[in-house]
């Protein structure tokens, strides 16, 4: 589960790491009012306006904006919600922005160094690991791929845990060697990997983190995932649940969900042909069919392998609801699963759609009560290609792309 910035900055400020002031805001007044107070807290001249999404490279693509009035706020906030942000980790449509942080702009009156620095697990070595640099900020991938040497990396027993040792070493290796700002900095990593542990996060990354002039160490920009594997023991994470981005709703901003009442998992892809298959190794096997004869998924939708007529009226609905699918590919092996079940909540799904629907429907069940199912599909009036196998599909899905 991903987190918006505002909410990694609510974990860091409990562990007591200095945070720049902020206020959400939904609205334009709503911006006008935070940045008013914001002005006055702060005493700085500007402040800085981030759309919340979840996504990276919003500097780049005019997410991140400096205001220096309240009727900027207005202005800037105006144009940023209700609109698409487009960025180099989004879809050609780009997210939907919500809320945006009004923020204090820490760089004011200061010309502060960008460092980078990130907490994860290495899964192939079993250790969390961090990486850093002394160039962090917008330009941290081109690093990543034009000067790797620049990017350093310190395992973490999982044991003995991060010590006094290695947070001196990566504080002399970012450059940080003053008296004072080293033990600000030891706070500083201790506590990020504080809270590492302490929210099962999977990643948390800080691009960039500053030194001020008065050594302060502020962290700019947060990014945390948290394993969702470890929802039932994390009770302390519900204050973090963004309602308006629940994943339990289809989550058309970032194209994916899991729907934890169906059991859904769902990723919208830019193809043509969408697919209901249960079963992740079938559905990946299906995408790469579809591939191979010249067609393009449309999306990702794994129905479980004990899906039920609700579930699978939830899925087909996903699909119909796509306006870029041409072709519907339902690949099914009935081992729990009941193909007629599955027939029905084809069925059901595709009248309930109020608007007239004319895209091919391929299907392919095989297993429980298969013939059943067969004859409940031929006995609708639907556009549907029955076939036996992945080859028929496959030739099928040429056909009607020709």
């Amino acid at each position: 589960m991903n987190l918006y910035e505002y909410q990694g900055i609510k974990i860091l400020k409990y562990f007591s790491i200095h945070v720049p002031e902020g206020i959400i805001a939904t609205s334009p007044e709503e911006s006008v009012k935070a940045a008013k107070i914001l002005f006055k807290k702060t005493n700085k001249k500007s402040l800085v306006i981030k759309a919340q999404i979840h996504a990276g490279g919003r500097g780049k693509s005019g997410g991140i904006q400096l205001i220096k009035s309240l009727d900027e706020a207005y202005e800037v906030s105006k144009n940023i919600l209700g609109k698409y942000l487009i960025t180099p980790q989004t879809s050609k449509k780009g997210i939907l922005v919500k809320k945006i942080l009004i923020s204090e702009d820490v760089y004011y009156n200061n010309n502060p160094k960008e460092y980078y620095i990130s907490i994860s697990l290495n899964r192939n070595i079993g250790k969390n690991v961090i990486i850093y640099s002394q160039e962090g900020g917008i330009n941290i991938e081109d690093l990543s791929k034009n000067n790797p040497k620049k990017i350093q990396l310190e395992e973490i027993d999982p044991i003995l845990g991060l010590q006094f040792f290695q947070v001196r070493k990566i504080g002399f290796n970012l450059g940080i060697n003053e008296k004072t700002s080293m033990s600000l900095f030891k706070n500083f990593l201790f506590s990020l990997n504080k809270a590492y542990n302490f929210y099962d996060i999977l990643l948390l990354e800080i691009n960039p983190f500053i030194k001020t002039h008065n050594n302060k160490i502020i962290p700019i920009d947060v990014k945390i995932t948290l394993d969702k594997n470890a929802d039932f023991r994390r009770k302390k994470n519900f204050f973090l649940v963004d309602v308006s981005n629940d994943n339990n709703k289809e989550n058309k901003d970032n194209n994916s969900f899991f729907h934890k009442e169906n059991q859904i998992n769902f990723i919208k892809l830019d193809g043509n042909v969408g697919c209901m298959v249960n079963g992740a190794g079938l559905a990946m096997a299906t995408m790469d069919m579809i591939k191979s004869c010249g067609g393009h998924p449309a999306n990702f939708l794994d129905i479980g392998g004990s899906a039920d007529k609700k579930r699978v009226n939830k899925s087909f609905s996903l699909i119909l609801n796509d306006y870029s699918v041409k072709i519907i590919l339902i690949n099914i092996f009935g081992g729990i699963v009941r193909c007629d079940i599955v027939a029905k909540g084809i069925i059901e799904s595709y009248f309930k759609i109020n608007k007239s629907i004319n895209i091919p429907l391929i299907v392919r069940l095989q297993g429980t009560n298969e013939k059943f199912a067969r004859k409940i599909l031929q006995s609708s009036k639907l556009p549907i290609h029955y076939v036996n196998t992945l080859k028929d599909a496959s030739d099928m899905i040429k056909k009607i792309l020709l």
